[in-house]
């Protein structure tokens, strides 16, 4: 009788350690979701679109009266997965089924927003996989990787829409560097995931073993086929990495969401980025500051549009630089290209021959300075040039007998002129104006963020009263950009920053907010 007890123990521990991991493995992929939808709520567009997080919008964009996917049988479920057209098998199973009760039931508002941002991505995605001859369908793989969040890092440090890895990303070709980071930029990415998956189907053959071996690598998926001597993803489940397990069915989950939100009373909301855009190439260095002034584009949008550039700013002269624009703004960049470019300059790139006052007693100077690069396997021109941020003119004008060359010789040294700051002391000298009262240099940004109204502190030389000056101030409406402001009340936009205490590269404003403006 007592064994028959513990066979029934064991039975139900059994059962409930089975249960719990499988439950383990949705959390695992879900809460990669969640922080990654979190992080995209940051984003200006998102922002922007205030009713997107009202509790009225999001009650209004959801039927209450639509079956939820916990209430349809299994075989409506089923049915409707065979009758998605895709080249990938999308198996219905319990464990595919609690994703798509995940996503319909659990977070319908998250999937409501994300419904949304597929207008201007999916298109976009569709294209790319269509070019290099893989399923379209792989799309539905950056809802369950990033929540369609260009921006989105995860805690291994994989980035971007396709949550590349650095070590990944270099094998096909993305550019990562002090000025741009493509596994951001929604077009390169996209090509460097098509073409990893291609090579991964080679592979295995199978789309559901490729897309584990795009999760946890092909090693893990490899040792998983020798121990099971499985053939195909169900068969290997048990025995891969708990969050890939869960990998495959949170896949075919959000390719049902996605093809049947209707059927259970979701509405894609409403998200303003432009639907028709255009990439054209950039030949001179331009900061976003200087497009958004001088072609009256919003700033945050340029941002929204070009998340790859960690700067702001595009390097147009020293490689091949593009940027993502409105379709409606493509010609007046390229006619204007010029008088972007020269439009503050200094302000945005300074002048790099200038010197820079440190403390009163020492500069900094730039100077050109000579190093030495080993050409290794593989290497090209460009590649070499990218590493270094220079372009292949003028590596190849340092490296005269090497350009002469039909293809690079792997040892080879190679010149390379890098601009470093070297500090100088100033030379002592006397000074003539010793007697007079000395001046009072204000640290602006300090008083401000001292300050306790927004009014900046005026130090003065001298007990002559300063006549009072009118203050002007402005409440921020929607709409509003620094920009804007500075055209409507006809004052420089690097004064309202200067002002209120904002970055030149990154001003960001919020509804309700309290700008000084005179």
């Amino acid at each position: 009788m007592k064994i028959h007890k513990l066979l029934i123990l064991l039975i139900l521990f059994t059962i409930s350690t089975i249960a719990n991991a499988q439950v383990e493995d949705t959390d695992e992929v879900i809460r990669n979701f969640e922080t990654n939808y979190d992080s995209l709520l940051n984003s200006f567009h998102i922002r922007r679109n205030t009713h997107i997080l009202n509790k009225e919008y999001h009650s209004s964009a959801i039927s209450l009266n639509a079956p939820k996917a916990s209430q349809t049988e299994d075989s409506i479920l089923a049915k409707r997965l065979r009758a998605i057209p895709s080249d990938i098998t999308l198996s219905y199973n319990p464990k595919v089924r609690r994703y798509i009760e995940t996503y319909v039931d659990k977070m319908p508002t998250k999937l409501s927003v994300m419904l949304g941002l597929s207008k201007y991505y999916f298109p976009l995605f569709e294209g790319i996989l269509d070019k290099y001859g893989v399923p379209v369908e792989l799309k539905y793989l950056v809802v369950i990787e990033s929540a369609l969040n260009p921006d989105a890092v995860s805690r291994r440090g994989a980035t971007g829409l396709w949550q590349f890895m650095y070590s990944t990303a270099k094998l096909w070709d993305l550019r990562m560097n002090s000025v741009i980071d493509e596994r951001k930029d929604p077009i390169k990415s996209t090509e460097a995931a098509a073409k990893y998956l291609k090579s991964l189907y080679r592979i295995y053959n199978d789309w559901t073993l490729a897309l584990a071996a795009y999760n946890c690598g092909p090693g893990n998926v490899n040792k998983a086929l020798r121990r099971s001597n499985g053939k195909d993803f169900w068969a290997i489940y048990d025995y891969l990495p708990r969050e890939t397990r869960g990998y495959v069915p949170a896949f075919i989950g959000a390719a049902y969401a996605f093809n049947y939100y209707r059927e259970h009373g979701i509405n894609a909301c409403d998200v303003s980025l432009p639907v028709a855009t255009d990439t054209v190439t950039v030949t001179k260095d331009i900061h976003f500051g200087q497009l958004a002034t001088v072609m009256q584009i919003d700033y945050d949008m340029l941002k929204d549009l070009n998340p790859q550039y960690k700067k702001f700013a595009v390097p147009g002269t020293q490689d091949f630089y593009t940027i993502k624009l409105p379709t409606n703004y493509i010609c007046r960049y390229i006619s204007l290209e010029d008088s972007i470019a020269n439009y503050e300059k200094d302000k945005y790139f300074g002048d790099k021959n200038s010197t820079i006052d440190l403390d009163g007693n020492s500069t900094l100077v730039y100077k050109d300075k000579l190093v030495y690069h080993k050409v290794r396997k593989n290497e090209t021109w460009a590649s070499i040039a990218r590493r270094y941020g220079v372009g292949v003119s003028e590596l190849k004008a340092w490296n005269p007998k090497s350009a002469k060359r039909k293809s690079l010789q792997i040892g080879t040294s190679l010149a390379v002129k890098q601009q470093v700051a070297v500090k100088v002391e100033k030379p002592d000298k006397v000074d003539s104006t010793a007697t007079q009262t000395p001046f009072t240099q204000i640290n602006e940004t300090t008083q401000l963020a001292n300050s306790t109204n927004d009014e900046p502190q005026i130090t003065s030389t001298t007990d002559k009263p300063q006549p009072k000056q009118s203050i002007v101030k402005h409440v921020v409406t929607k709409g509003d950009t620094i920009y804007s402001l500075a055209k409507k009340y006809n004052v420089p936009a690097s004064h309202i920053l200067s002002l209120n205490n904002l970055k030149n590269n990154n001003p960001v404003i919020r509804i309700g907010q309290t700008l000084r403006i005179k």
